[in-house]
């Protein structure tokens, strides 16, 4: 397989290290072998970076879109503003996206349809007291959670509520721009506890445990939402998109969809080979950090219709808190596909 980064053809290419994971963004093409009649030019993938871009990865690398277009491109959005332009440029077919992001997105007009959702949790929170068993035990601590106004932030409020906490009161809350601040925070000893997401938790406890820091996974926020809004099936943190660019494109999308069920059932089965690809196509994360995070992921496929009831579930607790968050509204109906 011949793959192509920014016009330069690449069989073999050792990656420089990069100052920071979160500003790599690339391209990768891979020229189909046999098509259909009636096969596209191309058909982009995006994802972020996150235990999403696996089993886009492995479509690409296995050739699993091959037979309906004649290139297939997978790049990487690290920020709000790369998003929102792939989503309002057309340049983008299928995207790995948080929930409640495409829902603010489908609420602005974007024709988009959230197709499934694969990610049911990757939230935990991290110590360096390993005695924590509930929230209450850290009443007065500070806490770090990236975010503020997105889903770590408002699952956190969820969950503290739930347990007659005032998540703004009773804790010292400090909001932080990413995970990757948290990160950075943990390692220099700045906090003690924080809220973290898969695979940047992962990431920082092998950093921490290399600099004989003790910090653990304390808390499942999973099974703490849960108990606090009666609903054991997870949280439906993300998915993949279908956008306007792929609406007409029928055979390509069942094609995708397809694909992607196979994908993510093969990364659920092959972690350790899954871990590799992902690693290969992030610069700066180790195939170990990803292999560790998929233990505390909750991956599956599932279509957004069939995900409908869980997604108003969490919409509706956030709406309450920061109505923003989800577009100002539930979705309609054709938001599910």
């Amino acid at each position: 397989m011949e793959v192509t980064m920014k016009g330069l053809k690449l069989k073999h290419m050792a990656w420089g290290t990069l100052a920071t994971i979160l500003s790599f963004s690339c391209i990768f093409s891979v020229h189909a072998g046999q098509q259909m009649p009636s096969a596209v030019k191309k058909v982009v993938m995006a994802s972020p970076f996150s235990p999403l871009i696996m089993p886009m990865a492995h479509i690409l690398e296995e050739g699993l879109l091959d037979k309906v277009s004649k290139k297939v491109e997978l790049v990487t959005w690290n920020t709000p503003d790369q998003l929102r332009a792939m989503l309002t440029r057309g340049e983008v077919d299928f995207v790995s996206v948080p929930s409640n992001v495409a829902a603010i997105f489908y609420n602005k007009g974007v024709n988009l349809s959230l197709a499934r959702v694969s990610i049911w949790g990757v939230f935990y929170l991290i110590s360096n007291d390993p005695s924590v068993t509930s929230l209450s035990q850290l009443k007065g601590e500070r806490i770090l959670v990236p975010f503020r106004g997105d889903q770590p932030d408002l699952l956190f409020q969820v969950i503290s509520q739930s347990q007659g906490l005032d998540p703004l009161k009773d804790f010292n809350i400090q909001y932080v721009s990413s995970p990757l601040d948290v990160t950075m925070s943990l390692l220099a000893g700045k906090v003690d506890n924080a809220l973290m997401i898969e695979p940047a938790a992962a990431m920082a406890l092998i950093k921490a445990e290399q600099k004989e820091l003790k910090f653990t996974r304390v808390i499942d926020v999973q099974k703490e939402y849960a108990s606090a809004v009666g609903n054991n099936r997870g949280i439906p943190n993300a998915g993949v998109a279908v956008l306007p660019a792929a609406k007409k494109k029928r055979a390509v999308v069942e094609t995708f969809l397809k694909a992607y069920d196979q994908s993510v059932q093969w990364t659920n089965e092959n972690p350790k080979e899954a871990a590799e690809l992902a690693a290969r196509h992030i610069q700066g994360v180790n195939a170990k950090a990803f292999e560790n995070a998929l233990k505390y992921t909750d991956f599956r496929s599932v279509s957004g219709k069939d995900a409908q009831r869980d997604l108003e579930l969490m919409f509706s607790r956030f709406l309450e808190i920061n109505p923003k968050s989800i577009g100002g509204n539930l979705p309609s109906q054709g938001f599910y596909q």
